[in-house]
C-alpha cells in the first residue's frame, strides 16, 4: 500500500442495536445503542445561508465495551470515553478501535469503555454534537449499568478535539485526560492542514457555517470549540489556560499529519495557568502513534491509576 494511503487509514430512549465484529475475543463486550439528537435539515450554498429553522432528530450510533470484570452490583466499574479520531467511527454494528490492542488493554485492566459517532460525519471535528451525544450515551450507561459516576477520557488524534470540548462542557465528571498525537487547534491544526479533503466542509458543517462548502473560515462560529484558545489568557510575550483536569499528552516529534508542536503549546498554556500537563514525545514520524501502542498503553494505565 503507498505510503499515502497508510497515512489517510491512520487518520484517523435507547436500545441495543447487535453485535460488533471485534477484534476482541468476546465479541459480547460490544453493546451498541443509539442516542437522539436534534439536527439541522436544509438546502445550503455559499451564496444562501443555511435555513436553522428546520430540525429533526437523528440517531447517533454509540458502543460501550464491558470488561470480563464487570458485576451487576457491588463496586461499580469505571468507565473511559474513548473520542475516535478520523480514521472512523462507530457504526451500528462496528468500531473502528476495535481494530487496536488499546481496547484490549484497557479491558484487561478493567476499564469500560464507550464512544460515540458524534453525528453523520466520522469527522465530527468536537463539536456540539459529539459533546452532547457523549453526555447522554454516559447518562444511559450510568443509569442501566453499574458504572462509576467519574470518568476518564481519551482523545485520539482528531478526538482531542471531542475530548477536550467535552471536558470543558462536563469537568465535574472527569478524572483526568489523556492524548494520542491530538488535534488541539481546529484553525492551525485542522483548517490549516486538513489531513483529508474533506476535512474543512466538515468543519463548515460540524460548526454550523453560513457556507458549509469548506471555503470560508468563520472564526465566529467556533470560538467556543477550539481547545487551544478555549480559557487562554495572554500575558506578556505568552499565554496561559485554565485548564479543570490532569493531562499526559502522547505525540510523535516528526508527525507530519498532526504537528507535535501544537502539544507543546498546550502544555505549555496549562502550566502557565497553574495546572497539570504531561507530554511525552516520542522520536517517531508515524501518526498511527493516534491508536497506542504496547508503551503508551501500558503507560496511559499507569496514569489513569494515580486518580483511581
Amino acid at each position: 500500500m503507498e505510503k499515502s494511503l497508510l497515512v489517510l487509514l491512520f487518520l484517523i430512549t435507547f436500545w441495543v442495536e447487535g453485535s460488533a465484529q471485534p477484534r476482541n475475543k468476546d465479541n459480547s463486550a460490544d453493546i451498541h445503542f443509539a442516542i437522539p439528537l436534534k439536527i439541522h435539515r436544509s438546502e445550503e450554498s455559499p451564496s444562501k445561508p443555511a435555513d436553522r429553522g428546520s430540525k429533526e432528530i437523528y440517531y447517533d450510533h454509540a458502543i460501550l465495551k464491558l470488561p470480563e470484570s464487570y458485576i451487576k452490583s457491588g463496586k461499580p466499574t469505571r468507565l473511559i470515553y474513548c473520542a475516535h479520531g478520523a480514521g472512523g467511527g462507530v457504526t451500528s454494528d462496528k468500531w473502528f478501535l476495535n481494530n487496536y490492542a488499546l481496547v484490549d488493554t484497557l479491558l484487561a485492566n478493567g476499564y469500560a469503555i464507550f464512544d460515540v459517532n458524534g453525528g453523520e460525519l466520522v469527522e465530527n471535528m468536537g463539536g456540539p454534537l459529539v459533546v452532547k451525544s457523549a453526555f447522554l450515551a454516559y447518562l444511559y450507561i450510568r443509569k442501566h449499568y453499574n458504572i462509576e459516576k467519574k470518568i476518564f477520557v481519551v482523545g485520539l488524534s482528531m478526538g482531542g478535539l471531542s475530548s477536550v470540548n467535552f471536558i470543558y462542557r462536563y469537568p465535574n465528571l472527569v478524572l483526568a485526560q489523556g492524548l494520542f498525537s491530538a488535534v488541539l487547534d481546529l484553525h492551525g491544526q485542522a483548517w490549516e492542514h486538513p489531513w483529508l479533503p474533506t476535512t474543512r466542509e466538515a468543519i463548515a458543517k460540524s460548526f454550523d457555517f453560513d457556507d458549509r462548502s469548506g471555503k470560508t473560515w468563520e472564526s465566529d462560529k467556533v470560538v467556543r470549540w477550539n481547545p487551544m484558545v478555549k480559557n487562554i489568557t495572554v500575558r506578556g510575550n505568552d499565554s496561559l489556560k485554565t485548564y479543570p483536569v490532569p493531562v499526559k499528552i502522547w505525540h510523535g516529534v516528526g508527525d507530519q499529519v498532526v504537528q507535535e508542536h501544537f502539544s507543546r503549546d498546550f502544555q505549555r498554556y496549562i502550566l502557565n495557568g497553574g495546572g497539570s500537563c504531561e507530554l511525552h514525545e516520542l522520536d517517531s514520524d508515524d501518526h498511527g502513534l493516534s491508536c497506542g501502542n504496547p508503551i503508551i498503553n501500558h503507560e496511559l494505565v499507569l496514569f489513569f491509576r494515580r486518580f483511581e
